[in-house]
């Protein structure tokens, strides 16, 4: 018995150590990646490691890390999208950070599991993309595969005993989670989706709480990248310029930058530089690598457009020259003229599409806000892809595309039969062939931006007979050939800013012309055969400076026509109803015995929907006339300057009578044009104040059509303060050169002003102007401004000035993306030290020498893009760390 006993207790001794040597493990396998679950699943680690080169060294990458690290603790964050263009570092973004939470040292472990699946675009299957995923996800688990639908019960039955961070990578559609058998993270608390994606759009099909963009990188960054890929090399003295030039073409984004560098690497030879600049500028991918690895690989994000006609959208963005910010009015008009978006459509429904292909567009990456709000521009890197697709790479290769290369003339030979969209812009081309071009299949036709030429010859339109849209704007030409004549399909004809342009041949036969730009031409009168343009939908007259005449049957015979625009023009419209002329009528009719067209012709044009005029000395009398076809306009805007132009004043000097400088506004003139219009401009009106007064005494209803109201040359002092907000609506406001007004607020008070809708803010040449605003009582914040611009206003001290006890918890601008800042020498601050800017993307500082303080803090250090200032400036800046000197520093721009 008592050997037994001896056996039994040492049996009992060692197996106790077994044990705890057994649970010891355990414990030490969980804190080194491996979970405490059931038994099969001992041996899964809590992540896998994935190898991928660290971003310790790389500071925009290190941010953006932060900023999701962040948002791993934020219990309101469930869903995440990481999103950007393709080749900018996405995937390696999320790949450190599942490598990161991995390692033992990770603060808190605040996830049981983490698994990554790559979702790449490999079928068109929807089932077995679904298989796909679950077979990945069910090796991770050691869940034994069946049907899908099986399957997806045992993944959701094993994932339920988790605190799980899904990261699903290269996202191309959305993924319906419990076909999959992914529990939904709101109801599986502390359970969250990291996916990663090309597409915005992606992202938000799939319910993602906050999206988070991968942005291209600093210009420190890709050159130290560049530098690695290529080797010392890149550093040799007759090398180095020329490397820099390649890197720079790479437009910042890392897939590029890796795949040119490693093919240049170890190159010291000059001409093989100098020929891979010419290539990439040229967009031929011959350079070792780019098709497959560069190309190819952003391809993918063109083909995933949803159909031809947002895929030809998308390649008629390249004819515009490399970092262009295109028009989107500009370029919405080519689509429509050319067909690519409904032609039947009405005018405003048709930009209305095209601003919805654009955002879609901008979703996928693929497009990108250009240098103000109403223009996009594309990557450099995906423009040229754009051209690879449209030169070289298939059925769709019909473009030819010479924009801004320095060309002085161009090739007959380029020019080929099968082209159907050829772009010459922005070159220096003086003179043009006078033979006959065959190009029976070109529609679009870009020549605008060429400075030097003056003429464009009789022959060299014959052979272009199929062209719909044509843009000569930008050149000296005078006139235009009658060959002009022959081109019957012509739909968009563009002369945008030829200001040396006088006069047109007669259009009358071009009788399929939806678009006529005339804007900043020097034409004296419209062209002969204007009414019979029957089907003409936009006319464009703006800051035509010496139009004097135009004839009555010439409006009202353009039935089709729906966007009128005459901002700044000289022509001064006829009004029928009105008391006897001023003597400066008198005076303009005797040089014209023939009728001009006078406000009522315009009441013929049925489906006219916007309307821009300039009204001189005719305002009292358009009120009085019969206009109440106003009312059918969708936009109505009007510029009320009563002043003459140099042009008139010249007349007037050699007249025999003196006319008179114009006419005062009444208070119901005033009324009835903010009653109507959508937009109004007040230049040097003399008595402003006394109608504002009128109008807030007496006005009992708000304006709700004004949008954007324009002040320019005028006096605003205190007076009576409106009871409520006559503008509530306003979006844009504009002052220019307003005196006796120490801070907005006092126009504020006047018109009862609450700026709840007020979008842009533009003031300038205000030189008694101490601040914009007092905040705190009823304007306590700008909720949806965006863009504010302030320039030469001498005494301006501070932005915003909060009232003593107003409420703190209200942020100034809450939304402001740009803020331009320019001569203002006594500027000390721009808003309480306690608020951030965390919406501002775009910053400009110029000659403001006492601003040392700026609205940033390491929350908001990631969303700027752009500072712009003088080096001197930008080294006097104070700031509350060195972090977040460091953190803004690479976003830092010198200008002079």
């Amino acid at each position: 018995m008592e050997i037994i006993a001896s056996v039994v207790s040492s049996l009992l001794v060692e197996g106790g150590k077994f044990v705890y040597r057994s649970i010891s493990s355990k414990i030490r396998s969980c804190w080194h990646g491996e979970t405490l679950g059931d038994a099969a699943d001992s041996h899964i680690k809590v992540a896998e490691l994935i190898p991928c080169p660290s971003i310790r060294d790389h500071t925009t990458a290190s941010q953006t890390m932060a900023r999701i690290l962040q948002l791993l603790h934020d219990d309101k964050a469930r869903r995440i999208g990481i999103w950007g263009m393709g080749g900018v570092g996405k995937s390696y973004l999320v790949k450190n950070l599942n490598n990161k939470l991995s390692r033992p040292s990770s603060s808190g472990k605040p996830f049981s599991l983490i698994i990554w699946a790559t979702v790449s675009k490999t079928t068109s299957s929807q089932e077995l993309d679904l298989k796909n995923l679950q077979t990945k996800i069910a090796n991770r688990l050691n869940v034994k595969e069946e049907t899908v639908e099986r399957t997806a019960i045992q993944l959701l039955e094993r994932l339920r005993r988790e605190k799980f961070l899904l990261i699903l990578d290269d996202v191309w559609e959305a993924i319906n989670l419990d076909l999959v058998g992914i529990p939904q993270p709101e109801s599986h608390l502390g359970s969250k989706i990291i996916l990663t994606s090309r597409s915005l759009d992606v992202c938000r099909t799939m319910m993602t709480d906050v999206e988070v963009k991968v942005e291209v990188l600093t210009d420190e960054e890709a050159w130290k990248l560049f530098k690695h890929q290529v080797g010392e090399e890149a550093d040799l003295q007759n090398i180095k310029p020329l490397a820099k030039t390649v890197c720079n073409e790479c437009g910042r984004l890392p897939l590029a930058l890796i795949t040119v560098g490693s093919a240049m690497r170890r190159k010291k030879k000059v001409g093989l530089w100098e020929d891979a600049i010419n290539e990439l500028r040229m967009s031929r991918p011959s350079i070792h690598g780019i098709e497959p690895n560069l190309y190819s690989s952003l391809k993918l994000s063109y083909d995933s457009l949803q159909n031809k006609m947002l895929k030809s959208c998308f390649l008629y963005c390249c004819l515009y020259p490399e970092d262009y910010s295109i028009l989107i009015s500009e370029l919405v008009e080519c689509w429509w003229a050319e067909g690519l978006i409904g032609k039947q459509l009405p005018y405003h429904a048709a930009l209305n599409r095209g601003i919805a292909l654009i955002e879609s567009l901008k979703d996928s990456c693929l497009l990108e806000t250009g240098d103000s709000d109403n223009s996009i521009k594309m990557h450099d890197v995906v423009r040229d892809v754009a051209i690879w697709i449209s030169t070289c790479a298939g059925p769709e290769s019909k473009f030819l595309v010479r924009a801004n290369i320095g060309m002085t003339e161009i090739s007959e030979f380029e020019l080929r039969s099968n082209l159907e969209r050829v772009s010459f812009v922005r070159n220096g081309i003086e003179t043009l062939s006078d033979q006959e071009m065959e190009c029976p299949n070109v529609i679009s036709l870009f020549l605008q931006c060429n400075a030097f030429l003056h003429n464009i010859p009789e022959n060299f339109l014959r052979g272009f007979r199929a062209v719909k849209v044509m843009n000569l704007g930008g050149t000296q030409i005078r006139t235009l050939p009658i060959s002009l004549l022959h081109l019957q399909d012509l739909r968009a004809l563009l002369l945008r800013g030829c200001n040396h342009l006088e006069e047109l041949p007669p259009l009358g036969c071009l009788t399929k012309l939806d678009i006529l730009d005339l804007h900043d031409t020097s034409i004296k009168h419209l062209p002969e055969g204007m009414d019979q343009l029957t089907n003409l939908r936009k006319l464009d007259l703006s800051y035509t400076l010496n139009l004097e005449f135009v004839r009555p049957e010439t409006v009202s015979n353009l039935t089709s026509l729906e966007f009128l625009d005459m901002t700044g023009s000289s022509y001064r419209w006829l009004v029928k109803q009105r008391p006897p002329l001023l003597s400066f009528d008198i005076y303009f009719q005797e040089g014209h015995t023939e009728h001009r067209a006078s406000l009522e012709d315009l009441q013929s044009l049925q489906r006219l929907s916007v309307l821009h005029l300039s009204l001189h000395d005719t305002v009292k009398a358009f009120e009085e006339s019969d206009v109440y076809w106003i009312g059918r306009l969708k936009t109505f805007q009007c510029s009320m300057s009563l002043s003459y132009s140099p042009r008139d004043i010249q007349r007037l000097t050699r007249s025999s009578e003196k006319a008179l400088i114009g006419r005062d506004l009444s208070g119901d003139s005033l009324e009835w044009f903010m009653s109507h219009a959508t937009s109004l401009a007040f230049d040097n009106c003399c008595n402003l104040l006394e109608i504002l007064e009128n109008v807030v005494i007496n006005r009992v209803e708000c304006f709700t059509n004004m949008k954007i109201l324009t002040l320019k040359d005028a006096m605003l002092n205190e007076g009576s303060n409106a009871q409520f907000d006559l503008l509530p609506n306003l979006e844009e406001l504009y002052l220019d050169n307003i005196g006796k007004i120490k801070s907005m607020s006092i126009l504020a008070d006047r018109l009862g002003l609450s700026f709840l809708s007020l979008k842009t803010l533009v003031v300038t040449g205000c030189y008694e102007l101490e601040n914009l605003f007092y905040l705190g009582g009823r304007i306590t914040s700008l909720p949806k401004l965006s863009e504010i611009k302030v320039d030469t206003c001498a005494h301006l001290n501070e932005l915003f000035r909060h009232i003593a006890g107003s409420a703190k918890e209200h942020a100034a601008v809450p939304k402001l993306r740009a803020a331009r800042l320019n001569g203002l020498p006594r500027l000390q601050c721009l808003c309480r030290r306690e608020e951030s800017w965390q919406s501002l993307v775009e910053l400009e500082v110029v000659r403001c020498p006492s601003l040392k303080k700026l609205p940033f803090r390491t929350t908001n250090g990631n969303s700027i893009k752009e500072i712009r200032g003088d080096a001197q400036w930008w080294g006097k800046v104070q700031w509350d760390t060195d972090d977040i000197k460091l953190c803004l520093d690479q976003h830092f721009v010198k200008i002079i």
